[in-house]
């Protein structure tokens, strides 16, 4: 079974995957796909550390979001990865789709992601369905149907909210209809836009409430995602305010809730804000707790192999 984490390509999301590879967090059962967004220096320094830890990984060759599809001129060009065995070349099935976007060389395997059923029903009999080694699909059995074995399920298990004290009223949701531990319903693998969401914006809104959200596995070996939201939300001010009543909460549920597995360096991290005044910004809070994904699964693919 494998994981793959698919992150758009935002500073903070990229930081924390490079951070995570160079810590060696992520392993071969883990198989990041970023969509870029932005022609970034952080994602030219987030690739060039997957490759120097020969990290399997895949970049989305037609991203379909944001602006770094439309300009060919980079300032910060990515190296040439068609010689490596561990990159997947991937592409969105989408009308820019072209089959050189999957082209593979040595032993890769390509990737697909085909969330359009039109488009994929038309590529049903083609080569490229035959030719790649797995296809990224949400959830839906005609779907399913006609890529078969090579299934790899894609979902956004982040409920999302129109606003984010929103999240106030669910507080504690299961996270991952996937199963990390065994193949279920005849996909190879799973992915997930992790606790990002799958909702793309291009910029930031501002927001009344500052929401934290942590992933945590249960006895049972099912995920959980747990949501602590700020209660002075009736103005935008005081954000630092907001971002110290999100981490009180954390800090006391995490004292009588998590332990073992779930007592990562990042979630540790996080909380020792607790003790300090200054409020880190809520890019350093998204990276730490998508480093806590990946250590976590990281830790759960590790005990499966021990088994």
């Amino acid at each position: 079974m494998i994981y793959y984490p698919y992150l758009r390509g935002r500073m903070y999301d990229l930081l924390a995957l490079k951070e995570a590879c160079q810590a060696q967090e992520l392993g071969e059962n883990i198989v990041p796909i970023i969509e870029p967004v932005r022609d970034s220096k952080e994602l030219l320094q987030t690739v060039t550390a997957l490759i120097q830890e020969e990290q399997p990984f895949g970049i989305v060759a037609n991203p379909q979001v944001s602006v770094y599809g439309l300009n060919d001129t980079k300032l910060y060009p990515l190296p040439d990865l068609s010689e490596l065995n561990f990159f997947h070349p991937t592409a969105i099935l989408a009308p820019d789709f072209s089959s050189d976007f999957i082209h593979t060389h040595g032993h890769q395997t390509s990737l697909l992601i085909a969330r359009n059923y039109p488009i994929l029903k038309a590529c049903q009999n083609s080569r490229v369905l035959k030719n790649v080694s797995g296809v990224l699909i949400p959830e839906e059995a005609r779907i399913h149907q006609i890529v078969a074995d090579k299934a790899v399920s894609l979902t956004d298990p982040l409920t999302f909210v129109p606003h984010v004290e929103d999240y106030a009223e669910i507080d504690d949701e299961f996270f991952q209809p996937a199963s990390w531990y065994r193949q279920i319903d005849n996909y190879q693998g799973f992915a997930d836009f992790s606790m990002v969401g799958g909702h793309y914006f291009d910029k930031g809104m501002p927001s009344r409430a500052i929401a934290l959200h942590i992933i945590y596995v249960t006895a049972d070996g099912s995920l959980r995602i747990h949501h602590f939201v700020s209660d002075s939300n009736e103005t935008m001010r005081g954000q630092k305010e907001k971002f110290f009543e999100v981490l009180n909460k954390l800090v006391t549920w995490k004292n009588d809730n998590i332990s073992g597995l779930n007592e990562t360096p990042a979630l540790d991290q996080l909380t020792e804000y607790v003790s300090q005044t200054k409020f880190p910004g809520l890019g350093m809070v998204k990276k730490l707790s998508l480093r806590h994904h990946f250590q976590l699964m990281h830790r759960l693919f590790e005990l499966k192999t021990q088994k």
